[in-house]
């Protein structure tokens, strides 16, 4: 033989094939269990590309149940559980998910694949072995001057064996190591980095949840008010230049859809949307504790704005009666009813107490209301007043900071309705409108008579918790088409309770005479301590003289004296009445 007949020999060889690295016996065995039978291969491929640290197994699970799993910054995992998105505070189901994720590592070797160069170098060392046999062949016997050229020709094909041979133990090695991974992302440790790695990836603003403020969700699917504009039917008759008779209306009704994850909806409602539900019970209870019809109907219809998340009116109900009166028993079927829509807030925590907290403290109260469309208190406890500026910001729709313990700060828009039931009036010392056209008193004048009460009223309401969702739906229709529209017997004992509420206005009428003269004078500091006379006659708390000073000369203009431009300062047309003038001497000390 001679160097020219070498191609040939290489032309005539046939290739062998290399054992696979799962069935060498060196480390590359297959898992001992078979993968299941419905195993997504190419998902597999993908979570077997990913690299075997806590980063790749945060991929891994937003691979395999990225559809399943949500992080909702500064709060908590999320899982679909079929109708919403649930928080997963506790990790009930976003553990399991990352047991599953080890689980199925376990099987990432049977598709861990060579690089190119392990794969070429294979490749290589397969054509190699087939061809080192017939050029050992060949060499026996092999002519002197074609010697030098097979040795040479045999070495190539050793070394490029030998390549083959590092890269087949390179692949088992991975898979080795793989399934060793797959072991040890099973402890503990490595779940939780799972989790904090995932995080990332799964990542959802506060914002992006519960989005549609005309979507409520419900056990049988997720109901939407829609609006659609028609026209109007007063147009025709009017005259068209009347600003306050457009040529188009919306009118509004309910639509209900299937679930889906993509609106981002975590709350849900324990009913069902029944149009046509009955509730004999619910409307028999309803009349007997509102029997006016206006009032009754705009309780419906501020409760059925409470099925929305939308905040436009800026106002809060208080619930006001005495007890046996049934505004507890409807406030709370209403809340049971919403469920995840409804949550209360402790009394404490709208309430001035003198308590000098920090602004970097958490705000647990306050962190329940992301989504809720209902809150409820009750009322403070005598001598405690509102806290005003927070009743303000909670009503207003603008963002407010809530942290929850062991959180960062983050700002939420109330989307809300709060409702206070009270058996007497709390204390709003503002007079300012910017409170008082918030609030809206509905008196529960009805006390239902000791004999007459049925314990069970309230398993019986629950019974009909579908048609009185209906009743609450048919609120909302009527809301979103005329707006709340309170009767004047809820604006007349607000009123009421506003002039209630001024003491300042209250002391002018019960303990001064408006004279009008020009030459019946008081000075301002007579005048407040007149004022602290009058109010431990009559059991109130004084404002501060400060306070006095800035709300009397609106006083003033409101009852017709008027408050002199001196260096001191005196209210001209009034007199003190006798009985509240203090003593000489004793004008701090008492009458």
């Amino acid at each position: 033989m001679t160097a020219g007949d070498i191609p040939s020999i290489v032309a005539a060889a046939e290739p062998l094939e290399v054992p696979a690295a799962e069935e060498s016996g060196d480390g590359g065995a297959l898992p001992p269990d078979a993968p299941p039978d419905d195993i997504d291969w190419d998902l597999l491929r993908r979570c077997a590309a990913e690299d075997a640290n806590d980063v790749g197994n945060g991929r891994r699970l937003r691979h395999r149940f990225g559809h399943e799993l949500i992080h909702v910054q500064a709060i908590e995992f999320y899982a679909w559980d079929l109708r919403r998105w649930q928080e997963d505070a506790d990790g009930k189901v976003s553990r399991p998910l990352c047991h599953k994720v080890a689980d199925l590592l376990h099987f990432e070797p049977l598709v861990l694949e060579s690089t190119a160069a392990e794969t070429e170098a294979m490749a290589e060392a397969e054509m190699a072995l087939s061809l080192l046999k017939a050029a050992e062949a060949a060499l026996t016997g092999a002519a002197d001057e074609a010697r030098g050229p097979l040795r040479a020709q045999i070495e190539n094909f050793k070394a490029a064996i030998a390549e083959g041979r590092k890269a087949k133990a390179a692949l088992a090695r991975r898979r080795k190591a793989r399934r060793g991974f797959a072991i040890s992302t099973g402890n503990t440790g490595k779940i939780a980095g799972m989790l904090s790695e995932a995080v990332p990836y799964l990542s959802r603003k506060v914002d992006d949840l519960d989005r549609d403020p005309y979507a409520l969700n419900l056990m049988n699917g997720t109901l939407r008010f829609v609006g659609e504009d028609i026209p109007n039917p007063l147009y025709a008759d009017a005259d068209v230049s009347a600003a306050d008779v457009p040529p188009m209306i919306t009118r509004w009704s309910a639509r209900l859809d299937s679930h889906n994850r993509l609106d981002m909806i975590t709350k849900l409602c324990d009913a069902e949307w029944r149009p046509s539900a009955p509730r004999p019970t619910f409307d028999h209870f309803i009349a007997r504790i509102l029997p006016s019809l206006p009032v009754r109907a705009f309780v419906q219809r501020f409760l059925g704005y409470g099925l929305t998340a939308l905040t436009r009116e800026q106002v809060f109900c208080l619930f006001h009666g005495e007890g046996r009166n049934g505004k507890s028993t409807l406030i709370d079927v209403v809340a049971k009813i919403l469920s995840d829509y409804s949550t209360s807030l402790p009394v404490s925590t709208l309430v001035n107490d003198n308590r000098s907290g920090k602004g970097s403290e958490a705000t647990p109260d306050l962190a329940r209301l992301p989504g809720a469309r209902l809150v409820r208190a009750a009322e403070p406890r005598e001598g405690l007043s509102f806290d005003e500026s927070l009743i303000k910001g909670l009503t207003s729709g603008e963002p407010i900071p809530v942290r929850r313990l062991n959180r960062e700060f983050l700002d939420i828009y109330p989307t809300f309705k709060l409702v206070i039931s009270a058996n007497r009036k709390p204390t709003i010392k503002g007079n300012d409108d910017g409170i008082w056209r918030r609030v809206l008193l509905v008196p529960f004048d009805v006390q239902i008579p000791e004999e007459e009460m049925d314990r069970e009223l309230p398993a019986k309401l629950w019974a009909e918790r579908d048609g009185i969702l209906a009743w609450l739906v048919e609120g909302c229709l009527a809301y979103l088409d005329g707006g709340l529209k309170p009767p004047e017997e809820v604006s007349g004992a607000t009123r009421e309770y506003r002039e209630e509420s001024d003491v300042v206005g209250a002391f002018v009428r019960g303990a001064i005479v408006v004279t009008g003269a020009s030459y019946d004078t008081v000075e301002a500091g007579e005048l407040y301590h007149a004022y602290e006379v009058w109010c431990r006659r009559n059991g109130q708390t004084p404002v501060m003289s400060s306070t006095f000073n800035r709300r009397m000369p609106k006083a003033a203009a409101q009852f017709g004296f008027t408050k002199g431009k001196a260096s001191v300062s005196r209210y001209h047309g009034i007199q003190i009445l006798p009985e509240f003038k203090p003593r000489q001497g004793a004008l701090k000390e008492g009458e």
